[in-house]
C-alpha cells in the first residue's frame, strides 16, 4: 500500500513538471507577440529530443513563476510554424519575444538554457551606474565575460550607438552594460571617453578600432566574447566557430592516470600561451580545452588517443595535427607550430571536398552502428544480425540450387501422330553421336 501510495505521488509529481510546458499548435503565429517564449522545436522520432525531454521539463519547472512562456511545438505536426522560424534541425531552442528572437547555441544542460533565458529575457545594455555595481558585475562573471560602455550619458554618440545596436543583436550570447567614468574602480583606467572595455580573466582590455562601425565592432566583442582559455564540450564549438578564428584545441582525459603528468603539461602549455602570448596569438586563435574526445574523432573522422591538440580553421574546415610528439611539448614548439599554421606552411587535413564528404558518410555509417552495439547487442542483431542472415540463406539457396538440363526427346512428334519413325540410314548413329557429343561435355 505504502509503494502504491509513493508511486501515485511520483506521478503526480511528473505530471506537474510536465504540466509547466505549453505545447503549442498552428495558432502560435498569431501568440507569439503575447509576451516572451522559450520554445523547443522538436520531432516525435528525434533520439536527441527525447534525452532533452525530461531537461526541458525541469527548466520549465525552474522558470513557473517567471514571466517567460516555456513551450514546445512538434515540427512534424506544424511544419509550417517550425519553417516561419527558420528551424532545421532538432532539437532547436529559441527566445521569442515579438519579432526579436534568438537561438540557443551552446550546450542543452539545465544551466546552459537558464543561462540563455537570463540574458535573453534582459535588457540588450543593462545600467551599471555606480562602482558598487561594477564589482558585483565583476563578482557575478567573474568565470566569464561582460562588455561595458563607458560614456558621458549621451546615447546619440556613434559609439554607443553601434554598442547598442550590437547588444541587441548578441544579447544572448553575452552580457552588455553602460555606466559613466565614475562606476569604474581605481585600477581599471580607459584611455578616452567614449570606450568599450571587455572584462575578463581577472583584466580587461579596451576597443582600439579608429573607426567606431557597428561592423567593426561587432567583430572586435565577437573575437572577445570568450575568456582566454575556457573548457568547452561539444555543444559549444559551433558557437565558437562564429568568432571566425582557429580552434586551437586541447583535448584531455582526466580519468587516465598514467598520463595525469603529460595531461597537465600538456594543458598548462595552453593556458600560458592563451594568457602571457596573447598579443601573438589572440588575433587569429581561440584556445580551448575539453575532456569529450569524440567531438575531436568526429572532426578528424579517427579514433585518437589523449591528449591530443588540433587546430581547426573554421572557415575552411582544415585541421592541422602538431609535427612533434605531444610529450615534447613546450612554449617554443608550440609557438612555431601555431606560426607555421597560420602561415601555411604545413600540409592541412580535412576541408570539404568530395572524397572527405564520402569519408564521412562511411564514417557517420560506422560510428552509427558501433553506438547501436554498445547502446544494446538484441538491437544490434535485429538491426543487422537477421538482415545479415536473411541474405545470406538466400544467397546460398541461389548459388548451391541444382539446374536440371533434360534431353529433348527424340520422334515425339511421330509418337503424338501414331506414326512409326522412318529408319535410321547407316552412318546416321555416327553423327547422332557426334552431334550429341556437345551435351555428354556440357552434362559433365
Amino acid at each position: 500500500m505504502k509503494i502504491l501510495y509513493i508511486a501515485l505521488v511520483l506521478g503526480l509529481l511528473i505530471g506537474t513538471i510536465k504540466s509547466h510546458v505549453i505545447e503549442l499548435d498552428q495558432s502560435f503565429l498569431e501568440k507569439k507577440n503575447e509576451g516572451m517564449w522559450l520554445v523547443e522545436f522538436y520531432a516525435p522520432w528525434c533520439g536527441h529530443c527525447k534525452k532533452l525531454e525530461p531537461i526541458y521539463q525541469q527548466v520549465a519547472s525552474t522558470l513557473r513563476n517567471h514571466p517567460v512562456n516555456v513551450a514546445k511545438l512538434d515540427c512534424t505536426r506544424f511544419a509550417a510554424v517550425a519553417s516561419a522560424f527558420d528551424v532545421s534541425g532538432f532539437p532547436t531552442i529559441k527566445f521569442i519575444n515579438g519579432d526579436t528572437i534568438y537561438t540557443h547555441r551552446g550546450e542543452r544542460s539545465e544551466e546552459d538554457i537558464l543561462e540563455f533565458v537570463k540574458k535573453a529575457s534582459g535588457p540588450p545594455v543593462r545600467s551599471m551606474a555606480s562602482i558598487g555595481k561594477f564589482n558585483e558585475g565583476k563578482q557575478e562573471h567573474k568565470d566569464g565575460v561582460f562588455f561595458l560602455y563607458i560614456g558621458d550619458g549621451n546615447t546619440e554618440h556613434d559609439l554607443y550607438k553601434a554598442y547598442s545596436s550590437v547588444a541587441e543583436k548578441m544579447a544572448a550570447q553575452t552580457y552588455f552594460y553602460a555606466g559613466t567614468e565614475k562606476t569604474l574602480s581605481k585600477d581599471v583606467k580607459v584611455t578616452k571617453v567614449p570606450a568599450v572595455l571587455v572584462l575578463k580573466d581577472q583584466t580587461w582590455f579596451e576597443y582600439s578600432a579608429p573607426d567606431n562601425s557597428i561592423s567593426s565592432l561587432e567583430q572586435w566583442i565577437n573575437g572577445e566574447r570568450f575568456t582566454a582559455f575556457p573548457k568547452v564540450s561539444g555543444g559549444n564549438i559551433n558557437d565558437m566557430a562564429e568568432t571566425g578564428k582557429s580552434l586551437v584545441m586541447i583535448v584531455i582525459d582526466p580519468e587516465d592516470r598514467e598520463k595525469s603528468d603529460l595531461t597537465q603539461r600538456v594543458k598548462d602549455v595552453g593556458q600560458t600561451m592563451a594568457v602571457k602570448y596573447r598579443e601573438m596569438f589572440h588575433r587569429d586563435f581561440q584556445f580551448l580545452w575539453m575532456t569529450d574526445v569524440e567531438t575531436v574523432n568526429s572532426i578528424t573522422m579517427a579514433f585518437l588517443a589523449t591528449p591530443v591538440i588540433l587546430v581547426l580553421n573554421t572557415k575552411t574546415h582544415y585541421f592541422y595535427f602538431p609535427d612533434f610528439d605531444t610529450k615534447d611539448i613546450t612554449i617554443d614548439k608550440m609557438s612555431d607550430f601555431l606560426y607555421r599554421v597560420k602561415e601555411e606552411k604545413i600540409q592541412p587535413q580535412g576541408g570539404t571536398g568530395f572524397l572527405q564528404r564520402l569519408k564521412r558518410i562511411f564514417y557517420d555509417i560506422f560510428t552509427t552502428v558501433i553506438s547501436i552495439w554498445q547502446a544494446s547487442r538484441w538491437l544490434f542483431l535485429l538491426m543487422f544480425g537477421l538482415p545479415t542472415a536473411v541474405v545470406s540463406i538466400v544467397c546460398y539457396s541461389i548459388c548451391c540450387m541444382e539446374v536440371s538440363e533434360e534431353l529433348p526427346e527424340e520422334d515425339s512428334d511421330y509418337e503424338e501422330e501414331g506414326e512409326d519413325p522412318p529408319p535410321k540410314e547407316i552412318g546416321q548413329d555416327t553423327e547422332n553421336l557426334q552431334s550429341a557429343k556437345p551435351f555428354h561435355e556440357k552434362a559433365d
